[in-house]
């Protein structure tokens, strides 16, 4: 999964990637430049499509879609969608990040608590508090 928000801060959980059931990364073990340059061509390709062809709304348009049937259709499916994550790992603010949750009828029916290394906590740390600095001010304004 990437987890936090949805862009320069996001967070690939190298550590949850699992190949034919075998682990990337075996425990304790760092993502390598090569994991980080495919996790930044991920977070790039979006200003790239745009560049292209002016939109990204054929991506969108999918997981809208699979999301959508996820609800109508109480399968709830696992998606990293956005939810507030206080609480998660010490944060006491009222952020909300992209996390894996089950989508069902009722909407976000649980948030699926993937385990991440000290570094990717850190990140998705990092990833709240830029998302809050953003956002703080508004809530005084409601």
């Amino acid at each position: 999964y990437v987890v936090g928000e949805h862009g320069d801060t996001s967070v690939a959980l190298w550590s949850s990637v699992r190949v034919g059931g075998v682990p990337m990364l075996q425990p304790g073990q760092a993502p390598s430049d090569l994991h980080r340059a495919m996790h930044r061509e991920v977070v790039d390709s979006a200003g790239d499509v745009i560049r292209r062809k002016g939109y990204t709304n054929w991506a969108v348009g999918l997981t809208g879609a699979y999301i959508a049937k996820s609800v109508v259709k109480d399968q709830r499916n696992i998606y990293p969608v956005s939810t507030c994550v206080r609480g998660m790992h010490g944060i006491t603010e009222d952020v909300f990040l992209s996390i894996p949750c089950s989508l069902g009828a009722h909407g976000i029916r649980r948030v699926v608590n993937v385990p991440m290394t000290e570094q990717e906590v850190g990140e998705f740390l990092r990833s709240a508090e830029t998302v809050w600095k953003v956002q703080e001010g508004i809530w005084d304004s409601i």
